[in-house]
């Protein structure tokens, strides 16, 4: 922009001489004479040029473009001398004086505006800066301070303007004088000194002493003292800390040891030569990983510089966690903690917890579904995990012989030819025995590659569970039975026979299905007891329980509803099929019952009632069944009668 000023006026100044011969008008001019209006007007154009001149230096296109303006309308005006224009001319004349006078001033009134905000710049930075800042001129005396010149040396502003450079200097800094006095032959002086407070106290300080010229004339000397005495006291406690350091380094009881960039080795402990089982000296300023290239990944070292990292690497079979510290100088500090001990334990941990949380859950499925191979068909396989093995078999006893209930990977009669007495370990294949009540219920066999005794301990756990479980369910299941049951008859009692009717209408109504309910009453039994005892009375109707369900279905169910009252529940089966079973039944006890050695002839009448047709409740079916066995009973004894 600046190059086309220069063009832009040399063709301004061309036209304006060629317009002025082509349209104005030559005048007469006498210069002897009128030599007094001529010449300001060619002095207006000179000054005119050394202000484009000027401005052209400057990075102000504002004041240029208005010199430019103000240069045009001189080279006007001094043409009106010679010429005589239009009216028109002297218009753009006045244009240009008043377009370049409102240019400069802008331009001024910007300069004045730059002035004063490096003026409040350079008095923030004085004001506001935590160095020592002093003005003192050639002589060596205190013209300006900032204030933490106050604050660092204990006086007013006041105090220090007009003290000199020795009075505020401790004695024998005469070298600063010298300093001085040798600015114009080796400028900016760089030097520590001692200040001097007003109590007396000496303040080490960076100094800095800088010449400010005016000209080539040394018009003040600016003085920049920074206190250094707690940079020293944060030297020196550095040096201690480093001290402090390479103590706890050297004695740390973990390998540590340091690395420059390159991975050369700068300083090992004495735990780390032990560890690594070398001599310090074979370590020091060798490469790392050509020696143990196994420790840790390169990758991992050259991010180790940026942030702390931690791996777990290996040496010599042993289990080392590294954590990386970057130093400063492009070093950094790596500690190996070996927790080969400390894995091995955690892995045991996890390895119990896993154990203890099998026993859990298989306590729950077993606690809520009861004892069955269903069950244990779920928890083979965790069973074989937990204690490291493919092969699980479970063997329950029935009818006297161990039969194979559930398994993982086959079945193992041959190592069941002896079962033991206690837990063993037999042809690579873990034995053991669930005991209940002195008697060998079931045996668990389990693959094992190693026998330890951990191994035995979890087995022996096992065991422990397994027989508190299997025992706690027998006994509920014998406190059911008991709650359930007749305690002579061993059939259901009256309260629960009348909850299983219940529940089997409830699901013959369901699925639209039929039931029949037999009520049995036994004929003349009083006479037995009377004749024979209750002792013998009781074996009787034990026998009749007996010969009973053993011709019915596992379906049908039998209860005793009073001393010789039972009643017979027949899912699905109509009020013919009932008839039909009570006729076979009937049939069967013709033939007298043996009880200890005697004969005795048991005799019963029933009624039947079906679901829906004799009642849809418990109550209906049982008084329907009532009063037609007591019809047959009637009919029977009117029958005996008659004959």
């Amino acid at each position: 922009m600046k190059k086309l000023i220069w063009p832009v006026l040399l063709v301004g100044t061309v036209l304006l001489i060629i317009y002025s011969f082509l349209i104005g008008t030559p005048l007469e001019i006498h210069l002897a004479t009128r030599w007094e209006i001529a010449l300001p007007r060619v002095l207006f154009l000179l000054g005119s040029f050394l202000l484009n001149t000027l401005f052209s230096l400057t990075g102000s296109y504002v004041v240029l473009f208005g010199s430019v303006s103000l240069f045009l309308g001189a080279l006007m005006n001094l043409l009106e001398f010679f010429f005589a224009f239009p009216s028109f001319f002297y218009t753009v004349k006045l244009i240009f004086y008043v377009a370049g006078s409102l240019l400069l001033l802008i331009g001024i009134f910007r300069v004045f505006l730059k002035l004063k905000r490096f003026t409040l710049m350079f008095r923030g930075l004085f004001e506001e800066n935590n160095d020592m800042v002093i003005y003192y001129d050639p002589s060596g005396k205190i013209v300006d301070v900032n204030p933490a010149a106050e604050k660092f040396l204990g006086y007013t502003r006041i105090e220090l303007l007009g003290k000199t450079i020795e009075e505020i200097s401790k004695p024998g800094e005469e070298r600063v004088l010298f300093q001085i006095l040798n600015f114009s032959q080796n400028g900016i002086k760089t030097l520590e000194r001692e200040l001097l407070s007003k109590d007396g106290r000496t303040v080490l300080c960076e100094c800095k002493l800088a010449p400010v010229y005016e000209g080539k004339k040394i018009a003040m000397i600016q003085e920049i003292a920074r206190p250094i005495d707690d940079i020293r006291k944060i030297e020196d406690q550095i040096r201690r800390e480093r001290k402090r350091f390479l103590t706890y380094f050297n004695n740390i009881p973990v390998l540590s040891v340091i690395l420059r960039e390159d991975g050369t080795v700068e300083d090992v402990n004495e735990a780390g030569c032990k560890l690594l089982g070398v001599n310090r000296e074979q370590l020091l300023n060798k490469n790392w990983f050509d020696m143990f290239h196994e420790s840790f990944p390169h990758e991992t070292f050259e991010r180790s510089f940026k942030e702390k990292m931690v791996h777990e690497g290996t040496i010599d079979g042993r289990i080392i966690r590294w954590v990386f510290i970057p130093l400063e100088e492009n070093r950094v500090m790596v500690t190996g903690l070996d927790i080969t001990e400390l894995k091995e334990n955690l892995t045991s941990l996890e390895e119990d917890k896993k154990f203890y949380q099998l026993l859990l859950d298989l306590s729950k499925s077993l606690l809520s579904l009861g004892w069955n191979d269903f069950v244990f068909k779920q928890y083979l396989l965790s069973l074989g995990e937990v204690f490291g093995s493919k092969s699980v078999a479970l063997y329950e006893k029935k009818n006297g012989d161990f039969v194979l209930t559930a398994s993982l990977n086959g079945s193992f009669e041959e190592i069941l030819s002896r079962i033991p007495e206690d837990i063993d370990c037999e042809n690579r294949m873990l034995r053991i025995p669930l005991e209940y009540e002195t008697d060998t219920f079931a045996v668990l066999l389990i693959g094992c590659g190693k026998t330890d005794e951990r191994l035995f301990e979890m087995a022996r756990l096992l065991k422990n569970h397994l027989e508190l479980i299997y025992w706690k369910l027998k006994g509920e299941e014998r406190i059911l039975w008991l709650a359930e049951r007749d305690s002579l008859t061993g059939v259901y009692n009256r309260e629960a026979f009348e909850s299983r009717l219940a529940y089997l209408i409830n699901l013959s109504k369901r699925y639209s299905r039929k039931l029949s309910f037999v009520f049995i009453d036994l004929d003349d039994f009083k006479r037995i007891n009377d004749s024979k005892g209750h002792l013998v009375g009781d074996r009787v109707l034990k026998e009749f329980v007996n010969r009973l369900t053993s011709l019915l279905r596992k379906s049908d169910v039998v209860g005793r509803l009073g001393g010789d009252e039972f009643g017979i529940i027949l899912p699905e089966t109509d009020r013919t099929g009932a008839e039909i079973l009570m006729k076979r039944i009937e049939e069967h006890f013709r033939e007298s019952v043996p009880v200890d050695g005697e004969l005795f002839s048991v005799n019963f009448s029933y009624g039947i009632s079906v679901f829906p047709e004799d009642g849809e409740s418990v109550e209906e079916l049982l008084k329907v069944a009532d009063e037609r066995m007591y019809m047959n009973k009637f009919s029977k004894k009117r029958g005996r009668e008659n004959v």
